[in-house]
């Protein structure tokens, strides 16, 4: 009886570890975006989508609102640039369960699925 105990806590501990989410590296990201679209809800509930050109380019659009933009990968963050800001922006992302999240420095989260 305790045997069967203890292997069940093992096998729900490991189902628990695997229902993380995983970070991406540099290059499980590329692979990821790169001619890739994503999408989902932003939380003021509107649908939104971008895609990522393997040419670094990528259009991003919400509500009918639509703009073009620039990314690369950097290290092991997810970077993009929008014009005319210069400046950019980098995130860390995660994968779980065929969800993928953009988090910024500050831990805000932007989730979204691959549409192709």
């Amino acid at each position: 009886m305790r045997r069967t105990i203890l292997s069940l806590a093992l096998i729900l501990i490991s189902t628990a570890a695997q229902a993380e989410a995983q970070k991406l590296s540099g290059p499980e990201i590329t692979a990821l975006l790169s001619d890739h679209t994503l999408g989902g809800t932003g939380g003021d509930g509107k649908a939104w989508q971008q895609i990522f050109q393997k040419s670094g380019v990528t259009y991003y659009s919400a509500g009918g609102a639509q703009s073009q933009g620039n990314w690369e990968v950097r290290g092991d963050q997810y970077c993009s640039q929008w014009p005319p800001n210069q400046s950019w922006a980098c995130y860390d992302m995660t994968q779980e369960d065929g969800t993928y999240a953009f988090i910024s420095a500050s831990g805000e989260r932007t989730s979204g699925k691959l549409l192709n």
